[in-house]
């Protein structure tokens, strides 16, 4: 989900009006049913695209790179701009509701992904035809609208619905999203690298589709009740306060490793028509460690939860990069399965590590309470800078690396020393955060 959403934030502060005192909560079959599909599609837009510009489209390193940063920006334009463009639609066309605004956004994104097909044919295009642009026009229009897209479901999700039941239906709801992305990644896979155009219109397809759906939803959102919540253990701010700057930071990570995986894959050789399934190893683990941290509770109140979270993404991120190295380092004739196998180790427990970060980012958001949750806009705009973050940095290496700054072959360690910086950046800022945290609380036990 803009593979990647921070659903507490977004069930405080989605974009539009205040739900409906008089609205009934979404039937969840309804919104889960509406989530899987279109989890499935704009997922795959945005978190595949790299794999089909590479294979299909031929875009380069640098503008893959380029892609993913364009795809961040517009995400924090989206996120930034999604109440004040809903408040927009709403004076212009009095009496619109969010189950319409919803339909409208379903046709626009469908619309989108049928372009490039427009311009470049169902297949793949040749080289040099120049039709190239179609792509960074559709994602350039695209992922501002997933910005608005993913907290008008989250509404109609959490609306009417509290304490136990909403854990539970939103711990559901980012099992059934997570295991949409990799069904989706599966289905595609075989279209790749000689049908990039006709994927696309397929996924486009499957969001105008979900339209029927739409009928089950009410006109707006059910109320959201917020919970008398009784005190918490200090830890659980603390943990909070860890998660935060942990999951911006994540998506740093992940939206450098995304353009890398393509890249990584051609360098090990792996085939075109499989390439979809291992770049997107990682997402069957998050969907499996989102399940496992829903069912079993006993990592609540642990430090240990963010730290072994922390270790294996950034653990899982530096075996995949190491893949790619020692791929482009010593190219082998054909698969190189020693590459293949240190890639998805690494992807797996990358995976691993983002479904304990995620689920904790929301788990102590709901139990220290709404009013510490920062707006839902700018907490997705922080997610933004994370997936403008990483690309930017393939960006900054390959722009170094044409300088003759750094050897042809150190690109990948560039991008991973970058990645680690952010990584000590981020725990410094959380050491401090809760040193300050603990120092004000013995002060005002102290007076």
């Amino acid at each position: 989900m803009s593979t990647a959403i921070h659903t507490e934030a977004r069930r405080t502060n989605a974009p539009g009006p205040a739900p409906s005192l008089f609205s009934r909560p979404t039937p969840k079959p309804a919104v889960y049913g509406f989530t899987f599909i279109n989890s499935l599609s704009a997922g795959l837009v945005t978190s595949g695209i790299f794999v089909l510009t590479a294979e299909g489209f031929g875009f380069s390193a640098l503008q893959n790179f380029l892609l993913g940063a364009v795809l961040g920006v517009m995400y924090i334009i989206g996120a930034l701009g999604a109440q004040r463009f809903t408040r927009f639609l709403r004076r212009a066309v009095p009496g619109l509701s969010s189950r319409a605004i919803l339909v409208g956004i379903m046709i626009a994104l469908g619309s989108l992904t049928a372009l490039p097909a427009v311009v470049c044919g169902f297949g793949k295009p040749a080289p040099g035809s120049g039709g190239e642009w179609s792509v960074w026009v559709m994602i350039t229009l695209y992922s501002p609208i997933t910005g608005i897209l993913w907290p008008m479901v989250e509404s109609f999700l959490s609306g009417g619905r509290r304490g136990k039941e909403l854990r539970a239906t939103i711990g559901l709801w980012n099992v059934i999203w997570s295991a949409a992305l990799v069904i989706g990644a599966w289905s595609i896979s075989r279209f790749v690298g000689n049908a990039p155009g006709a994927a696309l219109v397929g996924l486009g397809a499957l969001q105008i589709a979900s339209i029927a759906i739409l009928r089950w939803f009410p006109r707006e959102p059910g109320v959201h009740v917020h919970e008398e919540h009784g005190p918490t253990p200090p830890i659980y701010a603390d943990l909070l306060t860890t998660f935060r700057v942990f999951l911006p930071m994540s998506y740093v990570v992940s939206s450098a490793l995304g353009p890398i995986l393509p890249l990584a894959c051609n360098a090990i050789g792996v085939p075109a028509e499989w390439q979809m399934v291992v770049t997107s190893a990682w997402l069957l683990p998050r969907c499996l460690g989102f399940l496992t941290l829903e069912r079993w509770h006993g990592w609540h109140g642990k430090w240990s939860a963010p730290i072994v979270g922390g270790a294996l993404f950034a653990g899982g991120f530096a075996l995949a990069i190491f893949a790619w190295s020692i791929a482009k380092n010593a190219p082998a004739q054909g698969l190189d399965w020693r590459a293949l196998e240190i890639l998805l180790v690494g992807l797996a427990l990358f995976g691993l590590g983002m479904s304990v970060i995620y689920a904790g980012a929301i788990y102590y958001a709901m139990e220290v309470g709404a009013a510490e949750v920062e707006a839902g806009g700018m907490h997705e705009a922080l997610i933004g800078v994370g997936y403008t973050g990483g690309p930017l940095l393939g960006v900054l290496a390959i722009g170094v690396q044409s300088m003759g700054l750094i050897a042809p072959n150190s690109v990948s360690t560039f991008i991973l020393t970058g990645v680690l910086a952010v990584l000590v950046v981020a725990s410094a800022i959380v050491i401090k955060r809760v040193r300050d945290g603990h120092r004000k609380h013995r002060n005002s036990h102290a007076n």
